[in-house]
């Protein structure tokens, strides 16, 4: 890497000054120190899916609203009753 850590607001410069690392040369990187992306994102999507109803889910990742179905029935967290518990809620009156 060219330069230090304090000459450069990117928290992952690349080797070009001002570019970030390449999504892949990240991986790799990751890789050598024994992390493994592919199964840290599975991971975070998977406690995101258990947060997060599908369809804000899907919203926020910009994913098919299927794929983040599935990734919730994967999880194990049913956000349809949850949905039904809230729209039968009666507002209190203040």
């Amino acid at each position: 890497m060219i330069g230090h850590a304090d000459q450069t607001p990117l928290l992952f410069p690349g080797q070009r000054p001002g570019r970030h690392a390449s999504a892949d040369r990240l991986g790799l990187r990751l890789i050598a120190v024994g992390i493994q992306p592919g199964q840290a994102r599975s991971t975070a999507l998977f406690a995101l899916a258990e947060e997060v109803p599908a369809a804000i889910l899907a919203r926020m990742l910009g994913i098919h609203m299927q794929v983040a179905v599935q990734w919730q029935k994967a999880s194990a967290r049913d956000w349809a009753a949850y949905a039904a518990d809230v729209s039968r809620r009666v507002p209190e009156n203040r």
